[in-house]
């Protein structure tokens, strides 16, 4: 278990955290430094559940005063402790309390409920007495309506038997409680008027050395029709992200990778009886297509379940229709799907929203992947017709009939840009003007491409081979096409895109290192991307920026016109790995760990500046950043996955170790319980004199380990 602590003094008001978050797999609370959940403080504080705020006040008052904080601690990600005291203080009696005569400690669990503890202790000479007040306030908004406030419906609230209880029947029929229960019983329980904060009140008399507990439980229930869970699932309902066990001799990457799995177990959710990775916290706790199969992909080596169940979800919501509003077209995998009162009712898109056009194809490839670590053909049949259906669109979603997968948004609410790169300004010309949609991704294509080559191989484990030499012509076809639309002679590099009338996009960016990711470029050509996306205008020492320093639309500190990413510098380091720049993936790998390091609790973020670490050291953070987030978590676990050159194929019964390699910082790295199909291998890594040995510590069941210098075609 790692323990992430943050001492803080009153002394130093500015290093406390803005703010603390917890998460179990139904349930998601942020809150302040002090433990307080204060929405007044900051707007995102809450108690959260199905994409409700079910609290948006649990603030605790000594004398009607905040306490000074002496430290945080979070404890796994469910958990965390507040460890507090108090300010000098004038009592009732008019007696002055030195500061630090008490000792205040909130403990805080998350599962299926939330519980509370709180402990005062008197740890000064005299008797005190003094009131301790425990403040609470419900108003169950959506989420969206946190982040942009509206006028909400006001709940009922009452104290029921010592409990107090929140209610709200939602205009969709719902029904939404808050329950609160104490022990012991609050000595004063304040009116319950519509719109006020309500108090339980505890009147403390401390002789010297004494303590008092207090119990809180806060109950959630969503009453009402259809699969949604009533009840937040408990701590065992997901799966652990700990199928693979990880040793290494630098104790430094251990705390990171460390942090980057506790970070992902954090996002594990539950919804409809299956488990995903949210996208991130606060406001990304829900199914989103594209971050949810990315980080599906960055962890099979790790825990392949989740990802089975995040594409049973996928394909439970698969786009069956035409609808504008939405986005949506026959075969579409959703890209965002949210749940509330707001989504219930349809008064957003987003509520099940279909804007973006990579999910689809990367849904083929994660399968295709699934298949290759886990042998599990039941899966594959079980989704086959999702899998045809998102062919057929692959096939429809070329809007202007020039042969390359493309977007255009239909609805009003919806997204401009629908690739990963989804921010307005994202994918420009080198003037700085904006593509003009359709607009055809370099991604895109090769994500295609790979998904035909996935499907391929899937009918051709059915016997249909006649299906899979289709589909592989088909890719072979896209291959040629593409690299003659795309290739920029005079920069030899990539266009990021093909605009309307097919216009090549010329800026220079990250996105063509998802075409060595893809496998869809030659040998020739991906050697010349590798060296742009190594050079000094697009390697920022910390990692590989979204575009170019040289381009004209370039700014470091732009969320993806000049940051850095590091689940897109995670994908392309496999890409340069694939195609046998090794030195390269190794390059950006050390970055991004020494990145890490620098960062609050050795945590990458969703992204950071572009700067390059002459300009600032450490790298600077994106104020707005999720964290964590899931495909920023997944970016260590599956960059070590890549620079060890792993490749299994669980039908054959084999793992190649395909030309290991280690970074001069990591000497050694142990592998226990590495899964593939039936079998499961310990395997130990150990760099001498530039040369990394693999050794077979342990081997189970049916499984054949290879290793091989190959290089690629």
């Amino acid at each position: 278990m790692s323990v992430a602590a943050a001492k803080v003094s009153s002394a130093w008001p500015a290093r406390l955290p803005a703010c603390i978050s917890l998460k179990a797999p139904g349930i998601f609370a942020v809150g302040g430094a002090t433990g307080d959940i204060d929405s007044q403080l900051a707007a995102e504080h809450g108690l959260y559940f199905h994409d409700t705020r079910f609290l948006r006040e649990a603030v605790l008052r000594i004398a009607d005063v905040q306490p000074v904080v002496k430290e945080v601690r979070v404890h796994r990600y469910d958990r965390g402790s507040f460890e507090l005291t108090n300010p000098p203080l004038v009592l009732a009696d008019e007696t002055l309390l030195p500061e630090g005569s008490l000792h205040i400690v909130r403990r805080r669990v998350l599962s299926h409920q939330v519980r509370e503890r709180v402990e005062v202790q008197n740890v000064g000479n005299a008797r005190v007495e003094l009131d301790l007040v425990l403040r609470f306030a419900a108003a169950f908004e959506h989420i969206t309506d946190v982040r942009e406030p509206v006028e909400t419906t006001v709940p009922e609230s009452a104290w029921v038997d010592h409990m107090l209880v929140f209610r709200c029947l939602g205009a969709d029929g719902r029904l939404r409680n808050t329950t609160l229960t104490f022990d012991p019983v609050p000595d004063v329980e304040s009116p319950t008027e519509q719109g006020r904060d309500i108090n339980a009140t505890y009147h403390l008399g401390l002789d010297p050395g004494e303590s008092r507990n207090i119990q809180i439980r806060i109950f959630l229930t969503d009453l009402g029709d259809g699969d949604l869970e009533v009840i937040p699932p408990a701590q065992g309902a997901v799966p652990s992200v700990r199928g693979l066990q990880v040793e290494t001799s630098n104790p430094r990457f251990d705390a990171v990778l460390e942090r980057s799995l506790d970070d992902l177990q954090m996002l594990v959710t539950r919804q409809e009886g299956q488990s995903f990775f949210a996208a991130g916290i606060p406001w990304f706790v829900a199914l989103f297509g594209r971050d949810s199969l990315i980080t599906g992909l960055q962890m099979l080596a790790y825990q392949p379940q989740i990802a089975a169940e995040n594409l049973r979800l996928l394909a439970r919501y698969q786009g069956s229709r035409l609808d504008p509003w939405r986005d949506e077209e026959p075969g579409k995998i959703v890209h965002e799907m949210r749940t509330g009162e707001k989504a219930n009712l349809a008064r957003f898109p987003h509520a099940r929203y279909y804007g973006t056009v990579d999910a689809t194809p990367l849904f083929i490839v994660l399968l295709g992947e699934y298949v290759r670590w886990t042998g599990d053909l039941g899966l594959w049949h079980e989704l086959r017709p999702n899998v045809e259906r998102a062919l057929e669109w692959l096939d429809a979603a070329d809007h202007d009939g020039d042969g390359f997968a493309d977007y255009e948004r239909k609805s009003a609410a919806g997204l401009f840009n629908q690739g990963w790169k989804d921010s307005g300004n994202s994918i420009r010309h080198r003037d700085g003007a904006l593509a003009e949609p359709p607009i055809a991704l370099v991604e895109l294509q090769a994500y295609v491409y790979r998904a035909r080559l996935a499907a391929a191989e899937l009918f051709r484990l059915d016997g249909e081979t006649e299906v899979a030499h289709r589909l592989q012509a088909e890719a072979r076809q896209l291959r040629r096409r593409f690299q003659r639309a795309f290739w920029m002679a005079d920069h030899r590099f990539l266009a990021v895109a093909l605009q309307r009338g097919g216009r090549p996009v010329e800026s220079v960016t990250s996105n063509p290192g998802h075409a060595l990711w893809g496998g869809i470029l030659d040998p020739q050509p991906a050697t010349a991307v590798a060296r742009k996306l190594l050079s000094r205008g697009m390697f920022s020492g910390w990692g590989i920026r979204t575009m170019a320093a040289s381009e004209v639309a370039y700014d470091p500190e732009d969320y993806q016109v000049g940051a850095v990413w590091p689940h897109d510098n995670s994908l392309i380091v496999q890409g340069l790995k694939r195609y046998g720049f090794d030195r390269d993936a190794l390059r950006v790998f050390t970055g991004l760990f020494e990145a890490a390091l620098r960062f609050p609790d050795q945590r990458l973020p969703e992204l950071f500046a572009g700067f390059t670490r002459e300009e600032f050291e450490p790298p600077v953070g994106y104020p707005n950043a999720c964290s964590p987030q899931a495909w920023a978590a997944g970016t260590m676990p599956f960059m070590l996955q890549s620079i060890l050159g792993l490749e299994p194929d669980a039908i054959q019964g084999v793992l190649r170790v395909v030309r290991p390699r280690l970074p001069h910082w990591l000497r050694q790295v142990t592998l226990r319980g590495l899964r593939v199909g039936e079998g499961s291998v310990d395997l130990r890594f150990a760099r001498v004199d530039g040369v990394v040995h693999v050794g077979i510590l342990n081997l189970e069941g049916p499984l054949r380990v290879q290793r091989s210098e190959r290089q690629p075609a």
